[in-house]
């Protein structure tokens, strides 16, 4: 078994990036979340939003390669904070946001180390 190699993406990583947030939303959608726009992926803001972030020096790409194919990725976006840094760096698209009936993943990434940040809070209109 070869190694998982991680390197930066390039603009040829943009179809494999899609194809993985797409199962993604699928699966927290089917599962989780009814509210998830899943058409977001391949509409031109989501392709939009991913080439900005492989492109920019405003964020970074990262992806996750086993026998050629890419498995994983992470992107993060550097912001503007009103807090007191000028400039903060966020992880805006990995699998560390669980929706809250996603017990086992909760439970998965509490497992690895990460904690409870932040809650988000929802009224459905009838």
């Amino acid at each position: 078994m070869k190694a998982i190699i991680i390197r930066e993406a390039n603009k040829k990583d943009l179809n494999d990036i899609l194809r993985l947030n797409l199962i993604l939303f699928k699966k927290e959608f089917k599962e989780f979340d009814k509210t998830l726009n899943i058409s977001w992926t391949y509409s031109q803001r989501g392709k939009d939003y991913f080439n900005k972030r492989i492109t920019s020096k405003e964020g970074f790409v990262a992806v996750a390669i086993n026998n050629k194919e890419v498995v994983g990725y992470i992107c993060c976006g550097l912001h503007d904070n009103r807090t007191r840094i000028a400039k903060k760096a966020e992880l805006e698209n990995m699998m560390v946001t669980a929706s809250a009936d996603n017990s086992s993943g909760i439970r998965f990434y509490k497992k690895l180390g990460f904690t409870n940040y932040d809650l988000t809070l929802e009224k459905k209109l009838i």
